[in-house]
């Protein structure tokens, strides 16, 4: 046997060792009265796939074995054996954090107060839970009103205001807990998934960068490392001083190349006509537009609907009298999947030379951006 294929088999025997060892165990004790009852457990396999597993509780265990990669979020769920149709919504299940190991669930009265333990990985997903859930909770609370007041037919604008002043200094909390945790963690699944979850909707790769780079490159190995390495290399080709191109059929059916407006100013937003906040950003750009069009600015929106109606329903309604693009695949379109943008609204100034120089203009502010460029 040559050395290559010595090497080739030593690497497939230790993927294979390595993948037999994360094995885990969930022994799972629970009081007399969850007779009759059973346990679903949700989670990633070890290709990184859904999977899902169950137990039979008797004489008040259970218990649950199977193979897993790295440290995902997984959930228990305790239900009857035979299904009530008039209990819907009141399922008794607990979120966790399950990788290679041994766990041990204590169960009192449900199973969402039951303590899970066994693991690294749920024992910082516990630590994070016990600094933040009581402002996790208020701030929940006050979302949970401020829907109310925003979506009623008649909108308390006082009342509004006074909310989103109470929830402002709580959100900063909250965040603050959590960079807390996520730079004394670096080598933890639970800080990879904070990061994820909460700083990847609209990457600027220059404020993201301490979160990745503080990452371990165990956890970076990980299916959702991944996942967010992938992402980040995307927001990177959007990032000011990056040269960008794209090709795009417009609202009549031709083909538009942003290279076309080489010697323009252009800014080139991501929105779409369901977008409440998108259409609520469409008066600032026509304001800029209507004080820049004569002055080599040109603005090109890139809908990801995937319905040419409402697309054009939207842009005939806010007026946008700005270049129209769109392949009609959502989120899925050509140019947000090349450049990573799975959220909106998202913008982009270019200069003539194609080289972006700002980013996400916003509101009422945005013709005196924009202003700092074109004189």
């Amino acid at each position: 046997m040559n050395i290559r294929n010595t090497i080739a088999l030593a690497l497939m025997l230790s993927a294979g060792s390595s993948m037999a060892q994360d094995k885990f165990e969930i022994a799972g004790k629970l009081p007399a009265a969850a007779k009759d009852k059973i346990v679903f457990l949700s989670y990633k396999n070890s290709e990184g796939k859904d999977a899902k597993d169950s137990s039979t509780v008797k004489s008040g265990k259970f218990s649950l074995k199977g193979t897993t990669a790295f440290g995902n979020k997984a959930y228990l769920t305790l239900a009857p054996l035979k299904k009530d149709s008039s209990r819907r919504g009141t399922e008794d299940y607990q979120e966790f954090y399950l990788e290679k190991g041994k766990y041990k669930v204590l169960m009192k009265d449900s199973m969402k107060n039951a303590s899970i333990s066994g693991t690294q990985a749920q024992a910082d997903f516990a630590l994070y839970n016990s600094k933040t859930a009581v402002m996790l909770a208020e701030f929940k609370d006050i979302s949970q009103r401020f829907a109310k007041v925003y979506y009623a037919k008649v909108k308390d604008t006082v009342l509004i205001k006074k909310m989103q002043a109470e929830a402002k200094p709580l959100y900063a909390k909250i965040e603050a807990a959590t960079d807390s945790f996520i730079f004394s963690h670096p080598d933890s699944y639970v800080s990879l998934d904070l990061i994820r979850d909460n700083k990847m909707a609209v990457i600027d790769p220059v404020a993201f960068e301490p979160y990745y780079s503080k990452l371990s490159p165990r956890v970076l190995a990980s299916f959702t490392g991944k996942n967010v390495t992938a992402k980040y290399d995307k927001a990177k080709q959007i990032a000011i001083g990056k040269k960008v191109d794209f090709t795009q059929t417009d609202d009549k059916g031709n083909t538009f190349q942003l290279s076309s407006l080489k010697g323009k100013y252009v800014l080139v937003d991501f929105w779409a006509s369901w977008c409440v906040p998108c259409r609520a950003e469409n008066p600032h750009l026509l304001k800029a537009y209507n004080q820049f069009k004569d002055k080599n600015f040109e603005i090109v929106g890139i809908s990801l609907d995937e319905t040419k109606a409402a697309w054009l329903n939207a842009v005939k309604h806010d007026g946008m009298p700005w270049i129209q693009v769109s392949d009609l695949k959502g989120f899925k379109s050509e140019v947000a999947v090349k450049y990573g943008i799975s959220a909106i609204p998202q913008n982009f100034l270019v200069d003539p030379e194609g080289v972006i120089v700002a980013k996400n203009l916003r509101g009422e502010d945005v013709d005196k951006k924009i202003a700092e460029f074109i004189k």
